[in-house]
């Protein structure tokens, strides 16, 4: 995919950390996309600073908050010895006292769980690496369908994860793991802190984290395949089959992707039934005058909606805010975006896009929304980026929770 919506920064591995494998070939989602993880940025040393304001435009009984906040990483790793090696990670995130004295009217959303900063050791690994062969223990950063880092905020999701990998076998990636604790901002408990998986879910008896097993397979010119397994012990087991396509035309360079999700509970059902059975599509065109055009749709078919993630989630049809779980019982989403590459006309670095997407509830009385997402960034620089993102959430329902919030984020980045 030679043009893509609001940043030209390719998707990859970085180096020591496993992640979904995500190459031209993958279809992406406007939630990807706003919170992809890029390399540069995740190498050595950050300094990021950010703002959010989010406002009640209806009924909404929630109270209009803000914030600012200014912090960053420093990461660290050994050399490799026999193949081994460790990293490390300090985050720490402050508050400069810019933002309302009311606690009331700071956004908890950059903050711990106090709304205040803190410091965190946000990863602490050991890598060893033979061969196509590589087993990472320990908090890492990861990214798949179900548990991903989905940074939109000052501080990414971490993990406390026990993660084997290996591609021997040309185009084909094969992972097995466990997770077992979730720090960072969407862990809903206390972003500085590691939290068992299982109360991330909203279970409250303890139960063994996640065990999962991937194959992801990209031996097929401009075609990429993936499947994962996520066995919950006691919550549930989920499977995501993802299929990208990517056809070059005269006219564009086409990207289609289908994808299925579902869940079943299992076990002790710590989170009660689980019954879900989700489909979607989407579509990715790219243009060489700049412009890329994207539309995708999800229905849930489940007996209790979209199954919930740790972090951002797979569906096609995810927003800056809304995503196809939020439902919280059968529905469906369809989204279009446009997106703008100003390089073409010597603005090198600035990418900006506009997305709508539709959220509805087979009992529509129960939950339709729209969002419109209106977003920029702009690489100043190599170590420097610029992030604006606005949100437009109109509640169609009688509770008429309209709301609008406001993102800013820049990031300068440390590297050797």
């Amino acid at each position: 995919m030679k043009k893509i919506l609001l940043s030209t920064a390719t998707i990859a591995m970085l180096s020591g950390e496993i992640v979904a494998a995500e190459t031209e070939n993958t279809p992406r989602t406007v939630r990807q996309i706003l919170g992809e993880v890029k390399p540069l940025e995740h190498t050595d040393a950050q300094i990021r600073v950010g703002y959010i304001d989010w406002n009640a435009e209806g009924d909404t009984a929630d109270p209009d908050n803000s914030a600012f906040a200014v912090g960053g990483h420093i990461h660290l790793d050994s050399k490799r010895w026999h193949g081994l090696m460790v990293g490390a990670e300090a985050y720490v995130v402050a508050d400069p006292g810019l933002g309302d004295d009311n606690p009331d009217g700071v956004n908890p959303d950059f903050f711990d769980a106090d709304k205040k900063g803190f410091a965190t050791l946000s990863q602490a690994f050991i890598d060893g690496k033979w061969g196509e062969t590589e087993i990472k223990i320990g908090r890492q950063m990861i990214d798949t369908p179900h548990a991903d880092s989905d940074d939109i905020r000052m501080m990414p999701n971490y993990f406390l994860a026990y993660l084997l990998t290996n591609s021997d076998i040309k185009g084909l990636t094969l992972t097995l793991g466990q997770v077992d604790q979730m720090g960072g901002w969407e862990n809903g408990i206390d972003a500085k802190k590691f939290v068992p998986v299982e109360k991330v879910l909203g279970a409250e008896a303890s139960c063994d984290g996640i065990y999962l097993a991937s194959a992801v397979y990209e031996g097929f010119e401009n075609l990429s395949l993936q499947a994962w397994y996520y066995a919950m012990i006691d919550i549930a087991d989920v499977v995501y089959l993802e299929a990208g396509y990517t056809l070059p035309t005269s006219v564009a360079e086409f990207v289609f992707g289908l994808q299925y999700d579902t869940a079943k509970e299992r076990g002790d059902e710590l989170l009660g039934k689980i019954d879900s059975s989700t489909v979607g599509v989407s579509i990715e065109a790219g243009f060489e005058n700049g412009v890329t055009l994207m539309a995708a749709y999800n229905s849930d078919n489940g007996d209790t909606g979209a199954f919930g993630s740790l972090g951002g989630g797979p569906f096609f049809t995810s927003m800056e805010d809304q995503t196809l779980d939020a439902i919280g019982q059968r529905g469906d989403a369809w989204m279009g975006a446009i997106g703008y590459d100003f390089g073409g006309i010597g603005l090198e670095g600035l990418n900006a896009g506009l997305a709508y997407a539709h959220f509805e509830a087979d009992k529509r009385d129960a939950y339709e929304t729209d969002e419109i997402d209106i977003a920029a960034e702009y690489a100043v620089a190599e170590t420097l980026q610029l992030t604006v993102a606005y949100a437009i959430v109109d509640d169609r329902t009688d509770a008429n929770e309209d709301f609008s919030q406001l993102r800013l984020i820049a990031n300068y980045n440390f590297n050797t």
